[in-house]
């Protein structure tokens, strides 16, 4: 499933835009909320068809993943893994997951 990256301006206009792919997580639309109205953190966008099927929350002054959502509809698909390498390609970094989302490796 190919999708584009496209950073957003922390905005209002922002958590209107985002209610489809939130509609399931109420607690990321409280989230995202509070991320506008502190200002802090960069918003990034996933893509599909012109649908936007994926949403981040970056931290604001290093490459760290703060949270991320994936649409019910694209789960599955690769979405979140590419989302993620997107966007540490548009930061010019690798981007850190926090220890929650870490892959687990066994041995």
């Amino acid at each position: 499933m190919p999708i584009s990256v496209e950073a957003h301006a922390l905005s209002e206009n922002q958590c209107e835009a985002f209610a489809k792919v939130l509609r399931d997580a109420p607690q990321y639309r409280q989230k995202l909320a509070d991320a506008v109205a502190s200002g802090q953190g960069r918003l990034f966008a996933a893509h599909f068809n012109g649908q936007r099927v994926a949403i981040a929350l970056i931290e604001e002054k290093q490459p760290q993943l703060a949270w991320m959502v994936v649409h019910p509809a694209t789960q599955g698909r690769g979405v979140g893994k590419d989302f993620l390498r997107l966007i540490g390609q548009q930061l010019g970094e690798t981007l850190a997951r926090p220890d929650h989302c870490q892959t687990k490796q066994t041995l």
